[in-house]
């Protein structure tokens, strides 16, 4: 009897071994080519915050991955765009309405994983003393921004909700140029039209000054400073805006069906970061600014202005109004005859879904846990060095599947005919 409790023992204490090791034993070692944009204003700064601590690794350690990522930095969309379709990348963010149309329409094999930057932002300027202190002025002047763009994008919105007409039709001429020479307000154009953190830098430099951006907020440029114009209230985008514009992050579909829990992972890992930045305020700042080199005020604006870094948005969960940015931006594409035809919310429903259920995962493991009805009704907050914030939101993607209407109830007609 001695001898079988001694063999016993023995056998319990060497199962229990075993079983305590087997985690470690079955740590599953994948590569993960990652995208993303450093000036991408503050999504940028969660991005870094998240590789700087490893918060990546650290998920998928949770999930039983030993992850290797390789972090990839892209000027702007287009070349991510590039990189994806080569097959060069597993996972990017930081992409816009307008270059995530372009993906989707051309049906490049990625799958939207998550909004990782809402209240983009963008605006027309003006240089400082400028007789042109009013959107009504705009018809017959020059204005120079990057073509085909989200700064194109929100001054074709802002004139089609203000005239009911085109660009073209008020006479409007475009000069095409770079954010960075169009905030100088050089010779020869009138308006200028940027993204952040841009527009904060004219103003600190004394070159600009913002007559509205693509909310309605008017700045010392305009007639009347610090006001939010009525006109707004017009527009499809409204309460947000004129119109709306996300970053949205991606994952090739043969890696989300490869490894769901990496990509589970990586917005686990994202939201923990995004919890991490706005805790965090003043080491954000001095992280991101460590490749932004501007004025500390310029950094602390850019991260009140994004909905993550300010706290004012707290999910990265796919809804409704973020998938009718999509059909939106799609219509102005198709407007500018760059589209044959826009999104529909039918097309995009088996593409969308097919993160539904990872992201539905990431949302019931987060703390706090953002209740779906709170989504519902959108986000709203006011920060100091921007103002008011309001982001339409809607239901997560996973309730698509048992929501018939599920974004055609939320949709709104126009402005762009096509």
């Amino acid at each position: 009897m001695t001898l079988l409790k001694t063999f016993l023992r023995r056998g319990t204490v060497a199962l229990s071994a075993a079983l305590l090791c087997a985690p470690a034993m079955a740590q599953k070692k994948v590569d993960v080519r990652l995208g993303w944009q450093p000036l991408s204003g503050g999504s940028a700064a969660i991005a870094m915050y998240m590789i700087r601590e490893k918060m990546f690794e650290k998920q998928a350690a949770k999930l039983g991955y030993t992850i290797t990522p390789e972090w990839k930095t892209f000027a702007a969309g287009p070349p991510s765009n590039e990189a994806m379709i080569s097959g060069q990348l597993d996972i990017d963010m930081h992409l816009s309405a307008l270059p995530t149309v372009a993906r989707i329409a051309t049906g490049v094999p990625v799958v939207p994983i998550a909004i990782v930057g809402s209240n983009i932002a963008n605006a027309l300027m003006v240089a400082p003393k400028s007789p042109i202190n009013d959107v009504s002025m705009l018809p017959g002047k020059t204005i120079g921004l990057p073509l085909g763009t989200s700064a194109h994008y929100v001054l074709a919105s802002i004139v089609q909700t203000h005239f009911s007409k085109s660009i073209d039709e008020m006479g409007i001429k475009l000069v095409n140029m770079p954010v960075p020479e169009a905030i100088k307000m050089p010779s020869g154009i009138d308006v200028a039209v940027v993204w952040v953190p841009v527009r904060f830098i004219g103003p600190q430099l004394g070159i600009s000054e913002l007559l509205v951006d693509a909310n309605g907020n008017t700045g010392k440029g305009h007639k009347s400073p610090g006001t939010r114009l009525p006109e707004v209230k017009k527009s499809w985008a409204y309460p947000e805006g004129y119109n709306t514009d996300r970053l949205y992050a991606f994952a090739r579909e043969k890696f989300l069906a490869d490894h769901p829990d990496v990509v589970l992972a990586f917005i686990r890992a994202h939201m923990e970061a995004t919890a991490a930045a706005v805790k965090d305020k003043a080491g954000v700042v001095a992280l991101a600014n460590a490749t932004w080199k501007q004025p500390e005020v310029i950094a602390e604006t850019t991260l009140q202005t994004y909905a993550e870094t300010s706290g004012v948005r707290t999910t990265p969960a796919v809804l409704e109004w973020d998938v009718m940015t999509l059909i939106k931006a799609s219509e102005y594409l198709t407007f500018m005859k760059v589209r044959d035809k826009p999104l529909t919310w039918d097309g995009l429903k088996p593409i969308l879904t097919k993160s539904a259920a990872v992201q539905k995962r990431a949302w019931e493991s987060s703390d706090p846990k953002v209740a779906v009805g709170d989504m519902r009704k959108g986000f709203r907050g006011e920060t100091k060095l921007y103002g008011s914030i309001v982001i339409n939101g809607g239901a997560p993607v996973w309730e698509w599947n048992d929501t018939p209407d599920w974004g055609k109830r939320i949709y709104v007609s126009g402005p762009f005919k096509f």
